[in-house]
């Protein structure tokens, strides 16, 4: 008889498990390939495990598609500066939080932060005339939050942590989400989430799905990666049929009360979680000197290769050969 599997919650998160030997030299040739790279020493070891594990199993040469797609997120963060979101709040950040409900709320049973999204809530017009690219930088923003939180929980629990358990709530969701701006503002998103940030979804709860989602689902599902779809829950409108399946992973104190659960705590979105290494008393937020975040002590180490004087060559004694590459002083004529 095959042995019972163990509740949620009674075991370590799985992310927490050592790394094999397999996984362990796709960890050093990352890091020692993109050395040369300055986003490379600014990811925590958590971001490099992720994207060991999350291509893995890619075909049909994982450890060629894993070291493309780790090299290329690097690139985006430097490009796009992503290193610095943390520090500097989207443009109309207050705006996005009206049109797009989306919030870090609460923590599963293994510790876990579980986000929410009102999805039905969104009025498309109103986030087409936003415009996708603030929406874009808003959502970067979100999983910035997110990376540094888990980042945070890992220390605290002195255990790697490096997935959440999402729920998206689709009350209200109708026609009107139908349209191709729509479905293609949310495509772009997960193309985001995908791209940049694999490997973090514990489990996807969809509740109030609609026959109109599942035909957008229909639509949007082939661009989601196949493990995970693997993690997504499908619910409908049965309230205390949908509470119950999201206890199997997060208990009924951290569950929002407009679903059932006692979670009193405001729903805040992005701009409001604030972090213990960041000083925010001044115009703009910064390090404190003890962050050890990655990104605080690259900065550190900038500053402190900036305020060192520049290296000054002495000029050659009288009798000592000039160096390498150093034309020799001409000798003063004799009259």
């Amino acid at each position: 008889m095959a042995d019972k599997k163990a509740p949620y919650g009674t075991e370590p998160p799985l992310e927490a498990a050592a790394l094999n030997e397999k996984e362990q030299k796709m960890f050093n040739d990352l890091r020692e390939e993109q050395k040369a790279h300055p986003m490379n020493a600014t990811c925590t070891d958590d971001t490099v495990v992720r994207y060991v594990r999350g291509y893995a199993r890619e075909k049909p040469d994982p450890v060629k598609i894993t070291k493309e797609k780790y090299a290329a997120m690097l690139e985006w963060r430097k490009e796009n500066k992503i290193d610095e979101v943390i520090l500097n709040n989207p443009p109309d950040w207050e705006t996005y939080n009206k049109h797009y409900k989306a919030f870090i709320y609460g923590r599963d049973k293994l510790g876990r932060p579980v986000c929410y999204e009102q999805l039905g809530k969104l009025e498309p017009n109103d986030l087409v005339k936003f415009g996708v690219d603030k929406l874009e930088k808003g959502h970067i923003r979100f999983m910035e939050e997110l990376t540094k939180l888990k980042w945070h929980i890992s220390k605290e629990k002195k255990c790697r942590i490096y997935k959440h358990v999402h729920v998206i709530d689709l009350e209200g969701f109708g026609w009107k989400h139908m349209g191709s701006k729509f479905y293609g503002t949310i495509k772009k998103i997960m193309g985001i989430d995908s791209q940049f940030y694999p490997e973090t979804l514990q489990k996807l709860f969809i509740l109030n799905s609609s026959m109109t989602f599942r035909g957008l689902w229909a639509v949007v599902s082939p661009w989601v990666h196949p493990l995970t779809r693997a993690r997504i829950v499908m619910l409908g409108y049965d309230k205390a049929y949908n509470l119950k399946q999201m206890q199997e992973f997060i208990d009924i104190e951290q569950i929002p009360e407009y679903l059932g659960g006692k979670n009193k705590a405001p729903m805040e979105g992005i701009c409001h979680l604030k972090f213990d290494d960041i000083d925010y008393k001044g115009e703009k937020p910064f390090w404190k000197p003890e962050s050890e975040d990655p990104r605080a002590i690259a900065a550190k180490n900038a500053e402190k290769k900036a305020d060192e004087p520049a290296p000054t060559e002495e000029a050659p004694k009288e009798g000592e050969a000039p160096k390498e590459g150093e034309a020799p002083k001409e000798e003063p004529k004799k009259e």
